[in-house]
């Protein structure tokens, strides 16, 4: 077993009749799942051969336009799971031809996540007596109370009263057990304290240990290995955060970037700028960033504050989002979980990015306005005026771009992330809602991660924007109309952020302001 201080590195073994194999490694954390397991080394995963860090700056360094890209997985997915999605993965980007000799090297990195209800065994030894001496002593009051003799006219009474109050104090350690049953808080501590410092420092050795590349160019852009980041659902978290540390946030161009106006946002001069801020290191520049679910709250859309997105996103080159209205996963139970935490007033605050939705129809539009873009009931442009929020001539919001999966479908007519079928999209009124969630936990669709899961057209953009960018993707397609046609076709809504969208987006959001 190869080990690199708090890493364990595979190679990913090529099909025997595979061509051109696309290399690819599987790294992961070490960190246990319970701070007091004993450690252990994890077993080699099929299909992979223990490897080490110096042989992905190997491979890295024989590419002639080197491009990193990691994948980072979301909550509730154990180590079997993981290595499954990301096998799906490589043989995915394998499998595009588009994609070959393009100095791609790809790692899928694993933080220690876990399965819901794994925690149980142990949720009695790692209560606090405090919280078990709850528990204990309302169960025995209410045993004592409706298992005695009567002693007096109003022992009825008494034992309503002592059974409704000890009920209640019953809840209270029922409802944090189950918490720790589902595993949501402990899966974000362990991304917060494990996967975050530890993608941290995947990063900082490969950099550490790549050659420099000899280069004319006075800013040091040309010879830089592009580094490209797919973060689903806590992954996200996990990828926002980790190139938040990684960058210079005293940087004179990281400070510009925060307090300079949005008009030029689709400027040549921005542009230069973004390109310099992006640099990582003595050998990275960061490329593209592909959100896919992401459970981070929505309310990054609509503060004009720094936040972990905001400050990665004006590093990247380009960022995408990929969504789902119908994603249960993050409005149910994410939602759900974080209620007690999350500093909100209102419900239609409690969103999750990775449930916005598009308002324009089926196809790719260049019309990027709050007014086109819905969280939960309302669209951004309503969630601002409520707020009180002062309107942009284009807002952090119009920084990415996006692609409402809700309705999309495969080449075979089936719903890639819902219940949708061709022609038709899924029921998102609060009963459609609830079955979509039935359907899901049945197994028949996954509102989450089915973006991965099968081939379609979702699937490939994903990898592809990640993989090239957006502009080389768009040219595989044949240019802007005709990706358009494509998304139509399989029923995705979309909307590109760009140079021509920000008069337009001012203009729309204006009529609606006069309009309201």
């Amino acid at each position: 077993m190869a080990h690199d201080k708090e890493l364990a590195v595979y190679e990913v073994t090529p099909p025997p009749a595979a061509k051109a194999f696309t290399p690819a490694f599987f790294v992961e954390s070490t960190a246990p799942d319970n701070i007091d397991d004993k450690e252990s080394a994890p077993s080699t995963p099929e299909n992979c051969e223990p490897s080490e860090i110096d042989k992905i700056v190997k491979v890295l360094s024989k590419q002639e336009s080197p491009k990193l890209l990691i994948t980072v997985h979301g909550f509730n997915t154990p180590r079997k799971k993981v290595l499954e999605t990301f096998k799906e993965s490589f043989i995915a980007l394998n499998d595009d031809d588009a994609l070959k000799n393009r100095g791609l090297v790809c790692i899928g990195y694993r933080w220690p996540s876990e399965a819901m209800g794994t925690p149980w065994r142990s949720g009695l030894n790692a209560a606090p007596l405090f919280l078990l001496g709850i528990l204990f002593v309302s169960l025995a009051a209410v045993y004592l109370v409706n298992f005695s003799f009567e002693i007096c006219d109003w022992w009825k009474l008494t034992r309503v009263v002592v059974t409704a109050v000890t009920a209640a104090m019953a809840v209270i350690p029922l409802t944090l057990f189950g918490l720790r049953l589902i595993v949501y808080f402990r899966d974000g501590f362990r991304a917060t304290n494990y996967g975050v410092p530890d993608l941290v420092n995947l990063i900082r050795e490969i950099d550490d240990r790549l050659p420099k590349r000899p280069s004319e160019d006075p800013d040091d852009l040309i010879g830089r290995v592009d580094l490209s980041f797919i973060g689903h659902s806590m992954g996200g978290f996990v990828v926002t955060n980790a190139v938040r540390i990684l960058s210079d946030v005293f940087s004179p161009l990281a400070i510009a970037a925060m307090r300079h106006g949005p008009e030029t946002l689709g400027s040549e001069e921005e542009r230069g700028r973004r390109e310099l801020r992006s640099k990582i290191g003595k050998n990275f520049i960061l490329r593209r960033l592909v959100l896919v679910s992401p459970d981070i709250p929505s309310e990054v859309l609509l503060l004009g504050r720094s936040n972990a997105l905001h400050s990665s996103l004006i590093r990247f080159q380009e960022a995408h989002l990929f969504s789902n209205e119908g994603d249960e996963v993050l409005r149910d139970i994410s939602t759900t979980a974080n209620f007690f935490s999350l500093p909100t007033k209102s419900r239609r605050f409690g969103y999750r990015l990775g449930n916005v939705g598009v308002l324009t129809g089926w196809g790719l539009s260049e019309q990027l306005t709050l007014g086109n873009l819905r969280v939960g009931a309302r669209t951004l442009y309503e969630l601002y005026a409520e707020l009180d929020a002062v309107q942009s001539e284009e807002s952090f919001a119009q920084r990415l771009t996006y692609f409402d999966c809700t309705d999309s479908i495969d080449a075979e007519g089936h719903g890639v992330v819902t219940n949708a079928t061709p022609g038709v999209s899924p029921n998102l009124s609060w009963l459609g809602h609830l079955r979509l969630l039935w359907v899901y936990v049945r197994g028949e669709v996954d509102v989450h991660s089915g973006y991965f899961l099968k081939p379609s057209l979702v699937r490939e953009l994903i990898y592809r924007f990640a993989a090239i960018g957006y502009g080389d993707a768009e040219r595989l397609y044949g240019g802007l109309g005709a990706l358009s046609a494509e998304c139509e076709k399989y029923q995705i809504k979309a909307l590109k952020a760009g140079p021509h969208s920000i008069a337009a987006a001012a203009a729309e959001d204006a009529k609606a302001a006069a309009s309201s």
